[in-house]
């Protein structure tokens, strides 16, 4: 990924879209002189060289100046690469961004399949650790606080879930953005539209409506498409690492045989992958906003104002979804979970955790509204939730309760096979049957 956004790779592929062109031009028979099908394989591409030739440099002490254009650049230094008889027929036609935006389409369309196939390992390795963990009981948790039994493989189901909705908007970006312009300065056409077709069909876009440059709703879409990833990435590692906490201590992330977790505590074990992962994945959300201010801030047919902070955010953005998908990977396949753990978290409210299934079999028997079952079963609740006293017993020695149900209907809502009855449809829905 890092290449693929690199200053080399950016100018092959303006070299590989010049070239096509030439291949197009020239079977169109615009001009005689053959072009070599490895011709863009064989051009040698010095970054350093055109960001001289651009900048400017000092020669025998005196300050030489540059293009202060960085395409201009670009074709001085592979022009004399090419065949002679090629020549005037480099960039014959069109503009920069021509060249630019085409190629950045090629390089989106990449850096999407690059972190498909991240999310794709990802997801492999959650679902095998959701089948190890299928009938592990879990207390759910919301607003922090024990809600209800699942299992700690509908936790990471879930999850496998949520990834499985971003893999196909990657998809669907890979096809939005792979489009490609050769219309010219302000998109009205020096050469046929017949040759932008062709180029394109040869690299695999679509032609695309345009003015000098194509709009950036394609690049926010690509932004927006990584910073939506990137919510979901660091949601998981937010998880982990507060299932991570002392007081919870569920999972815990690999830690290695030498590694230290405080230069002043030597007993520390700190999360510090998923700290790492949910930090870094606040940077993609925020690159997107400025996507969009590049969409909104375009003067006319072209301004200048998405050029310098695109070579930012494109590749920021990209390089840390792939460099987290992989991270975070490792740690979901490495992690150690304790089953035995999580069953004590659960029965740490002393039953607590059943409220429910007590509140509405004591509607049923009772006929009282909702509402007034809910409110009496409250009550009991929370007295044992201040007192710490077990709430199966609590509820016995309620004499508005048990005139209405009995010991052993009672005993009933505590199951905690009847909470997890329904483990196997939420897999199939998950993962298929």
């Amino acid at each position: 990924m890092e290449f693929l956004w690199s200053e080399e790779k950016k100018f092959l592929l303006w070299f590989l879209v010049e070239c096509t062109v030439l291949n197009v031009r020239h079977d169109r028979r615009e001009f005689k002189h053959p072009v070599r099908p490895d011709m863009a394989k064989k051009v040698v591409i010095d970054p350093a060289e055109i960001n001289r030739l651009e900048k400017g440099w000092i020669e025998n002490g005196v300050k030489k100046e540059g293009t202060g254009h960085e395409v201009i650049a670009f074709l001085m230094h592979v022009s004399p690469q090419i065949p002679e008889e090629l020549r005037p027929w480099l960039h014959n036609g069109l503009t920069s961004y021509c060249v630019v935006d085409t190629a950045l389409a090629l390089q989106m369309r990449a850096s999407i399949d690059i972190i498909i196939a991240d999310v794709d390992k990802l997801m492999n390795a959650i679902k095998k650790r959701a089948y190890e963990f299928k009938d592990t009981p879990e207390i759910g948790r919301t607003h922090g606080i024990h809600a209800e039994p699942i299992t700690f493989g509908v936790k990471l189901a879930n999850w496998y879930a949520e990834l499985g909705r971003h893999r196909k908007r990657l998809a669907l970006a890979r096809e939005e953005v792979s489009v490609g312009k050769l219309s010219g300065a302000v998109g009205m056409y020096t050469i046929s539209p017949e040759i932008e077709e062709a180029v394109c069909a040869k690299l695999g876009l679509q032609p695309i409506i345009a003015t000098q440059i194509i709009s950036r709703d394609i690049a926010a879409l690509y932004m927006s498409t990584l910073a939506n990833l990137a919510g979901s990435i660091g949601k998981i590692a937010t998880n982990l690492r507060l299932l991570s906490q002392t007081e919870i201590r569920e999972v815990m992330e690999p830690f290695g045989t030498a590694q230290k977790g405080s230069s002043a505590m030597p007993h520390k074990k700190n999360p510090v992958g998923n700290e790492n992962i949910s930090g870094l994945m606040r940077i993609p959300g925020t690159n997107y906003l400025v996507a969009l201010e590049n969409l909104a801030s375009c003067w006319h047919e072209r301004s200048l104002d998405n050029s310098g902070s695109e070579r930012v955010i494109l590749a920021d953005s990209s390089i840390l979804v792939d460099y987290v998908l992989a991270r975070l990977t490792s740690i979901v396949e490495n992690m150690r979970v304790f089953p035995d753990k999580m069953l004590r978290n659960l029965m740490a409210t002393k039953g607590l955790v059943f409220s429910q299934d007590v509140m509405m079999l004591f509607a049923k028997k009772s006929n009282f509204p909702r509402e007034d079952a809910h409110t009496i079963v409250r009550n009991v609740a929370l007295k044992c939730w201040e007192d710490d006293t077990d709430f199966f017993y609590a509820l016995c020695a309620e004499e508005e309760v048990m005139a209405y149900v009995s010991r052993d209907e009672l005993r009933s809502c505590f199951n905690l096979g009847t909470k997890l009855a329904h483990v196997d449809y939420i897999f199939n829905r998950a993962f298929g049957e």
